[in-house]
């Protein structure tokens, strides 16, 4: 276990359930479990998942 650059006195003890490694919870709270980096993939994957949604809706293509 590493401590956080910002809590000293707290050691990193939440790991991310995607990717399995350890983030302060003091710093980036989150109520999913997942780190910073594996949340903004999620959230590129719903963006691109919608876009093309969109275009089959739109125009029927399948």
């Amino acid at each position: 276990m590493t401590t956080c650059e910002n809590h000293a006195d707290h050691t990193h003890n939440t790991t991310c359930k995607v990717c399995k490694s350890e983030y302060c919870h003091d710093c980036h709270p989150s109520y999913l479990g997942i780190c910073d980096k594996c949340g903004y993939k999620i959230l590129i994957v719903l963006v691109v998942v919608m876009v093309v949604m969109s275009y089959i809706a739109w125009f029927g293509v399948l």
